[in-house]
């Protein structure tokens, strides 16, 4: 009798066609995917994992997770998209852009505060990061107060020791570089490199994208959040743009940085950096490259298009990407900072226009710059109002060259309202949508009222 318990059990918890079952499943997540296979031997089957997105960071658990993927002769074949998070964490007291308010910087250096060396600022970083994630008052007249059954000071920063350690070790070896360049070889698949700022979340506990690395936290773990890109921290870290040196670095630069200084600007953006000179240096299908911000006010810095007198390596490596046959996306996030005050140089270079130009087979295409933008639509540092202030449209974007493009996306740029209706009726006929954002109206009688209005009445 008991040898014949397991099927009706079975029989019990499965009673509708597999057929239904197997839809019913394809909806669930991996990690939901994974305990149903523990049910019985009927879910383990109507269950197989799928691995469609990987993740590289500098961290060796989502190392070894990205390797282990690709290493598995069933599971690298649904892998189509690679996301980089360039999130990178800190430790405050050797950082002198430490992310910190100027409070916490008085006592950056305090030495200890919680058993062997937990230094004050993580102290504070734990406690302000956990009350807001906990909807706890943050008044600095009066400390929140953390409950008591969570992860200890201590042990927090042992776990956050350990993660640099690790951080650090990655960097110097490139193991994740290394990585990368093992993935391009192994998943079949792959169409498509996602890059991410960070992919920590706007709270401690609510990341953008479930890494292995962020799913192994402690619960209830509290840290600085890594803000490495410019803009992200606040809107005063986008004021200065400086020129990207690739070509013939000098020891001092205009600005009066050290080489090592400038090696150290640039690595704000060394996601973005050695994702470019992989994909330029090995041999890949890769046809989508997106530059996820999610809505922060940041992005590459904008130089590497030829300001002041000539591209990077960089927008060498990018023209090499969109060279690639069937190349059909690009989203490109731009740091133009300060450059804004003097009519938007890149865009008037031409290196932007030539890069563009080779992506000849371009499907989707967005841009986005880092323009402040208030409700009325107008450049809110800046008071833009001049004609010659509006973005070229049609000087930068190649449309007779993309009679396959369906979806174009602006954000954060100053048009002028004739300009930009112009540049829409030129589209070809392949498009499908338009999304618009954020956009500054040069010319003060315009609004998004007029420009809806112009839309519909001069578009087909």
């Amino acid at each position: 009798m008991s040898s014949h318990q397991p099927q009706e059990n079975q029989g019990r918890l499965i009673p509708l066609p597999e057929e239904l079952l197997v839809n019913v499943i394809s909806h669930l997540t991996n990690r939901e995917k994974k305990c149903l296979r523990t049910v019985n031997s009927i879910f383990k089957r109507l269950s197989p994992l799928r691995f469609d997105r990987v993740f590289l960071s500098a961290n060796s658990r989502n190392i070894d997770v990205f390797r282990a993927i690709a290493d598995d002769d069933e599971l690298r074949h649904g892998v189509t998209e690679i996301v980089w998070d360039d999130g990178r964490l800190k430790d405050c007291r050797y950082s002198p852009d430490n992310d910190l308010d100027d409070e916490f910087n008085e006592r950056a250096t305090e030495a200890i505060v919680a058993g062997p060396d937990c230094p004050y600022w993580y102290k504070m970083v734990r406690l302000f990061s956990l009350a807001h994630a906990m909807g706890l008052s943050t008044n600095r007249m009066a400390l929140p107060e953390l409950p008591n059954n969570i992860i200890s000071l201590t042990d927090s920063w042992k776990y956050y020791k350990m993660l640099l350690q690790d951080q650090k070790a990655v960097l110097n070896s490139n193991a994740d570089v290394q990585a990368l360049k093992h993935g391009l070889m192994r998943f079949p698949s792959l169409k498509r490199i996602t890059l991410v700022p960070s992919a920590h979340g706007p709270f401690v506990g609510r990341p953008l994208y479930e890494t292995p690395m962020l799913r192994d936290f402690p619960p209830n773990f509290g840290y600085l959040l890594p803000r490495n890109w410019p803009g992200m921290k606040s809107p005063q870290s986008l004021d200065k743009v400086y020129s990207w040196y690739n070509y013939n670095p000098k020891p001092t630069s205009e600005y009066g940085q050290s080489e090592d200084q400038q090696r150290e600007y640039e690595n704000q953006w060394r996601g973005f950096r050695v994702l470019l000179r992989t994909l330029a240096e090995n041999p890949h299908h890769i046809t989508e490259f997106v530059m996820d911000m999610h809505h922060h006010r940041t992005g590459i810095n904008c130089s590497i298009f030829g300001w002041p007198t000539k591209p990077s390596q960089l927008e060498h490596d990018l023209v090499k990407l969109l060279s690639t046959p069937g190349f059909r996306r690009l989203d490109l996030a731009l740091l133009t900072g300060d450059k804004e005050r003097y009519e938007w140089p890149i865009f008037h270079t031409a290196f932007l226009r030539r890069a563009l130009e080779r992506a000849e087979q371009l499907e989707h295409i967005s841009l986005s710059c880092t323009l402040d933008i208030q409700p009325n639509g107008r450049a809110a540092p800046l008071s833009l109002h001049r004609q010659e202030d509006a973005v070229p449209l049609q000087a930068i974007f190649p449309l007779e060259l993309w009679p396959k493009l369906q979806h174009f996306a602006l954000n954060r740029l100053p048009v002028r309202k004739e300009g930009l209706v112009s540049f829409l009726a030129a589209m070809p006929d392949s498009l499908r949508s338009v999304t618009l954002s954020h956009l500054a109206f040069v010319d003060e009688t315009s609004s998004w009222q007029n420009l809806l209005r112009d839309m519909r009445d001069m578009l087909d």
